[in-house]
């Protein structure tokens, strides 16, 4: 790294602050390429087809979709500046963002403390995602730290009763059109123990260990690849006819799974599980490596060879719904993304291999973290390119700057500056 890199870290921040937040200083999820502002109606036209949910404009889900995420890992990114820096400006706006955190878990009393809604239109819904939830304790754990005597108990406070939401449904709530879902379990042991730190309630470390017996971390957590590679996992037809897997939309499992594991080795080191919790983030980082473009970006979907394991970018006229029609969302317009687009997404992966490199010491996932981001600048953080890779009513999607490819950026490049991987 050099000081040109740290510069732009500062102009990212900066263009942040003044394009991505609404007035409660959440993160937008997308801005329009060409305002730099929130989404507007104007911005899909008459030949568009946007993504919809039923009492959700598309306006609405576009600005707020993935806001606690992208709001928690701004505040991340914050945090680590102030460890490198001691920029007091830095402290302030992360304590801004928890206030902004703080405010979508107020709105969720609507149906129950401790339920995280995502907030589309700056209003309640009833909508939730366990993405969200491990991002915002994450930075709440994180932030515990740096808060006032009243800042910390309210942290141990909403970050129980988050947990809390999740441990009485037996880990089942809806998830846009499908009711009474059951999340991964592999995901909730982080959680658990998140709790546990921050409440002492022996009951989530009896639940903890309860759901390590299962062994849901004895293989790759949220990996793509690995089950399809499994003895029991029948091809589709799409895949038998190509004589390759299709994977995609890596950001959120490499991500999620080395944020779980990373927490879980760091906080519970002797645990017997910890051997299967490196060769999970290994898996992940293999998977990771079949997508990422050396431009810095990422393919959004590849192919990997049944025999040789080698990734391929698709040919163009490839539609998600050509996998499976009977995926349980494949009328979902938004699912139907173009064979072979590039993201910024890549940034997700990027700070998730410097969390990675803490336990891993590995090279290769230094040098993979450091393209991205002397890769990708400001007007490089679209959320998808390739506007010829996508159907004519899609192609609004590369036009979006993306708020979770911003706050990423900034939480990897921090973090691996106080990890002191990084030079200035």
């Amino acid at each position: 790294m050099n000081k040109s890199l740290a510069n732009r870290a500062h102009e990212i921040e900066e263009w942040a602050e003044r394009h991505f937040l609404d007035p409660h200083g959440i993160v937008y999820t997308y801005i329009d390429t060409e305002t730099e502002g929130p989404i507007t109606d104007s911005f899909f036209g008459k030949d568009q087809s946007p993504i919809c949910l039923p009492g959700v404009k598309p306006t609405e889900w576009h600005n707020y979709e993935n806001c606690s995420m992208a709001t928690a890992a701004y505040m991340m990114g914050l945090l680590y500046r102030y460890t490198v820096e001691k920029d007091p400006v830095a402290l302030e706006r992360a304590r801004r963002s928890f206030g902004a955190l703080k405010y979508i878990y107020e709105m969720g009393k609507q149906l129950e403390e401790g339920f995280l809604p995502k907030v589309y239109g700056d209003k309640f819904s009833d909508q939730t995602s366990t993405d969200q939830v491990l991002y915002v304790m994450y930075a709440l754990d994180y932030f515990h730290a740096y808060g006032t005597v009243e800042e910390r108990a309210e942290i141990d406070r909403m970050m129980t009763h988050i947990v809390r939401f999740w441990v009485k449904r037996d880990y089942r709530y809806k998830y846009f059109w499908m009711d009474n879902m059951s999340w991964p379990l592999n995901r909730f042991p982080t959680l658990l123990l998140m709790a546990y730190n921050h409440s002492g309630d022996p009951e989530f470390k009896r639940e903890y260990d309860r759901i390590l017996a299962l062994g849901v971390t004895n293989e790759a957590v949220e990996s793509r690849l690995y089950q399809k590679r499994k003895p029991d996992y029948e091809p589709t037809p799409f895949e038998k006819k190509m004589g390759a897997y299709l994977i995609g939309e890596l950001e959120g499992s490499v991500s999620m799974g080395i944020m779980e594991m990373g927490y879980l080795l760091k906080h519970d080191p002797q645990n017997p599980w910890a051997k299967n919790w490196k060769q999970s983030i290994q898996q992940q980082w293999d998977e990771a490596k079949l997508v990422l473009v050396p431009d810095g970006t990422m393919y959004v979907h590849v192919l990997v060879d049944m025999k040789t394991g080698v990734s391929r970018r698709m040919e163009p006229g490839f539609f998600r719904e050509e996998e499976n029609s009977s995926h349980t969302m494949g009328d979902w317009v938004g699912f139907r993304f173009a064979a072979g687009c590039r993201s910024c997404d890549s940034t997700f992966i990027a700070r998730a291999l410097v969390q990675a490199h803490e336990h891993m010491k590995d090279p290769e996932m230094d040098a993979a973290a450091r393209n991205v981001f002397q890769s990708l600048g400001i007007k490089d953080l679209r959320s998808f390119y390739d506007p010829d890779r996508y159907l004519p009513e899609l192609q609004h999607r590369t036009k979006l700057y993306s708020g979770d490819g911003m706050s990423n950026w900034l939480w990897g490049y921090w973090q691996g500056r106080a990890n002191k991987d990084f030079g200035e």
